[in-house]
């Protein structure tokens, strides 16, 4: 919105100051594969092959998108689950569209494995990475990396209520049920360009409370390997998990626990 375009912001990205901005959802460059690997060595080109290139999917036809981007030469594919979250976007969006974790990178990681490019291009995974719990199975499940989010915004302070703060009066919702992010008018100054705001985020403070989340998020994913007899987490693998429903089984193909089962693949473990 045009109230969050301010001088600074203006500048920055070479914007009118105070005019409302749209990002539309397709960009005019491409509309399909052959156009986005064109554009994709027009980067290059101009960056002199120095700065790595990402392309994010959405998690929707995995198998079928990761193999389209993967063929375009990116240098990583960045997997959005629907577990992940944001505070500008509809409910219904959030809550209802998306393929979840466990089956995308699976699907991901077989898309770009049967192309012959593991180790060539990376699986960066997104969506709902709270833990170290989560950052090891995804990295079990196939991702080289985990990216986040969300839960590094509420290290910031996101949703909570602070001493300077008044959810209720500044926003109309309690803290916890926030997402107003769009609005620029964050009551613990973390998603706005309002100068008064930002004065309620001290960047010191909230550097070190991300370090911390960070820091214990590491070392949690480290026990999990350890206890899995694993000396580095990225040694991790699908043969360390068990499923403890039909459907996670289905999902992430790994065994139902107690059994050798995996649910939707007939002789998974009598193949070859």
């Amino acid at each position: 919105m045009g109230q969050k375009v301010t001088d600074q912001v203006a500048e920055m990205r070479s914007l009118p100051a105070g005019i409302d901005q749209r990002s539309p959802a397709r960009h005019p460059d491409w509309l399909g594969p052959d156009d986005l690997a064109l554009k994709i060595e027009e980067i290059r080109e101009a960056t002199n092959w120095e700065i790595p290139i990402q392309l994010k999917l959405g998690a929707a036809r995995v198998y079928d998108d990761v193999r389209m981007a993967a063929k375009c030469g990116p240098d990583s594919i960045y997997i959005d689950g629907m577990e992940g979250s944001t505070g500008a976007g509809p409910h219904i969006a959030t809550e209802d569209t998306g393929v979840p974790g466990i089956a995308a990178i699976r699907q991901a990681r077989r898309a770009i494995d049967e192309l012959g490019l593991r180790g060539k291009i990376s699986l960066v995974y997104a969506g709902g990475i709270r833990n170290g719990g989560d950052v090891a199975k995804a990295l079990a499940l196939g991702a080289d990396a985990i990216a986040i989010g969300h839960s590094v915004m509420m290290a910031l302070n996101c949703n909570k209520e602070i001493p300077e703060s008044d959810f209720e009066a500044e926003i109309g919702v309690p803290a916890g049920r926030c997402y107003h992010c769009h609005t620029g008018r964050c009551p613990v100054g973390v998603a706005t360009q309002d100068p008064e705001l930002r004065k309620r985020l001290d960047p010191d403070e909230a550097a070190e409370r991300v370090y911390n989340f960070l820091h214990t998020l590491t070392l949690e994913a480290q026990m999990l390997a350890r206890a899995c007899g694993k000396t580095d987490i990225h040694s991790l693998e699908p043969e360390d998990l068990a499923a403890l429903t039909m459907e996670a089984s289905a999902m992430a193909q790994v065994p139902l626990a107690g059994t050798d089962h995996t649910v939707g693949v007939a002789n998974y473990h009598k193949l070859g």
